[in-house]
């Protein structure tokens, strides 16, 4: 019998797999193999998604974005790695002191600083190889017009590699290709098992004292769910999503050479990040990382995104599609990645007609943008062209804010907290009230940050593992 169950070997359940085993216990991780779209059919199918809790919620055509199988959606991203800032970790008393409280809504601090996680970030950043990549021609372009601008740039940090799977060689842990599909309890309330089926459809249980959840956040909230922890309706409850944008600038016939290296080598500003700039008056608080990055080559999707908000005004009357292949070589973009405040109203639960394959209810999923969404990309996508006029850009557009529920940068559902009356677990991890069930991953996350959060769930996930490696003991 294995001491520790991990569920999901995305980059939480990787590190948290791994130092579990180095610390002497037996771990067997439950991760289901991915279907062509990326994902597996019973940990991720489609969920359902409406704006309001008043309207019908209907089946999404896809599984949410996300990648499946060991290393996880990290394989997908940039491999950029930052520390999340400190003003995101206490983002209701920053906002409560400077705004008062009327400006902090539902906001609310996370039961750490940011100087609990630095020892956990390090160890990080040791162990994936974190370091900024070498400038290009588009970033020292880049680097040089925000300097002008007063603002203070800096390259991008980004781990080695994106895939994160190499961390768990000769640790010991066992992987059994399966989906979990219920946590089990014992009669005190306490931890018991898992019961998973696998991709044959055999079902079975595995006996254990703990159980980590290391999926994606659909898939964690679900699981909790349909193993009745509900945390007195906390589970489920403030979804928030990293409703991402961009800004293109075409600089007017020159080769940027962005194709000529991946989004992980990019160059950032933090003057827009946070609480450093006022927001008396701008009906919002938060901001985002600006940042512009090297793309790799141009996918028929990108060129296809490329022509969002392109005016004819630009292109001279040419079709935006077959001006964007003409020009893409010259076309620079600056993307950020907004705060998003929390809201009661949007939040995951069980559908009550929708079924997967195996015939248990998918997720369903309530989510809409507010006026602050808005108000703040929209001042931000103004800095973003800002930045691309300094460099030369002869002429700036930007795609209309979309929701994005079913991106790979979701948050919440599983809030962390000191107070078990307002939270599901703990700076830990740890489930409130059921002993043995530890969480990791962005469904713990109170806030978004206006970063990636890859480096924060790794950092997470060692220190609750660690903290889980010494209770067992």
């Amino acid at each position: 019998m294995p001491d520790v169950v991990v569920v999901g070997l995305g980059p939480a359940g990787v590190v948290a797999a791994r130092e579990l085993a180095r610390a002497g216990h037996r771990v067997l991780a439950l991760q289901p193999d991915a279907q062509p779209s990326g994902r597996a059919p019973l940990a991720a199918p489609p969920p359902t998604l409406r704006t309001r809790p008043d309207e019908e919620a209907l089946l999404q055509p896809a599984p949410p974005a996300g990648l499946d199988g060991v290393g996880g959606s990290k394989r997908l991203a940039a491999a950029q790695a930052y520390r999340l800032e400190e003003w995101s970790f206490r983002m209701r008393s920053e906002t409560v002191q400077r705004y008062g409280a009327a400006a902090a809504a539902d906001l609310a601090d996370w039961p750490i600083v940011a100087a609990d996680l630095d020892m956990w970030y390090a160890r990080v950043e040791d162990a994936t190889g974190v370091a900024p990549r070498a400038p290009t021609p588009w970033t020292d372009r880049m680097h040089s017009a925000a300097a002008r601008l007063g603002w203070h740039p800096f390259p991008a940090p980004a781990a080695a590699s994106p895939d994160i799977s190499p961390l768990l060689a000769g640790t010991g842990v066992e992987i059994v290709r399966a989906t979990a599909t219920v946590v089990q309890q014992g009669p005190t309330g306490a931890v018991a098992g898992v019961e998973y089926v696998d991709g044959d459809g055999i079902t079975g249980v595995i006996a254990c004292g703990a159980v980590v959840v290391a999926a994606s956040v659909l898939p964690t909230v679900r699981l909790l769910l349909l193993s009745g922890l509900t945390a007195a309706g906390h589970v489920g409850r403030w979804l928030l999503s990293h409703n991402t944008f961009v800004v293109h600038g075409d600089f007017a016939g020159i080769d940027l050479r962005r194709r000529d290296g991946g989004p992980a080598s990019a160059v950032a500003v933090a003057e827009f990040e946070g609480d450093r700039f006022d927001h008396t008056g701008l009906g919002f608080v938060g901001g985002s990382l600006l940042q512009a990055a090297m793309t790799g080559p141009w996918s028929t999707a990108r060129l296809d995104a490329a022509t969002a908000g392109l005016s004819r005004r630009t292109t001279g009357n040419v079709d935006a599609a077959t001006w964007v292949r003409a020009h893409h070589r010259s076309i620079g973009t600056v993307w950020g990645q907004p705060d998003q405040v929390p809201r009661a109203d949007n939040i995951v639960d069980l559908d009550p007609v929708h079924r997967d394959p195996a015939g248990r209810p998918v997720a369903r999923m309530t989510f809409s943008l507010a006026d602050d969404d808005r108000r703040r990309w929209w001042f931000l996508a103004d800095r973003a062209a800002e930045w691309l006029d300094a460099a030369g850009a002869r002429t700036t557009w930007r795609a209309p804010l979309q929701p994005q529920p079913l991106g790979t940068h979701l948050y919440g559902g599983v809030r962390m907290g000191a107070d078990p009356a307002t939270s599901v677990v703990d700076s830990y991890g740890r489930f409130h009230g059921v002993p043995g069930l530890v969480v990791v991953g962005s469904s713990t996350f109170p806030s978004t940050g206006g970063r990636g959060p890859v480096e924060t769930i790794e950092a997470l996930a060692w220190r609750a593992a660690a903290r889980l490696a010494d209770d067992l003991r």
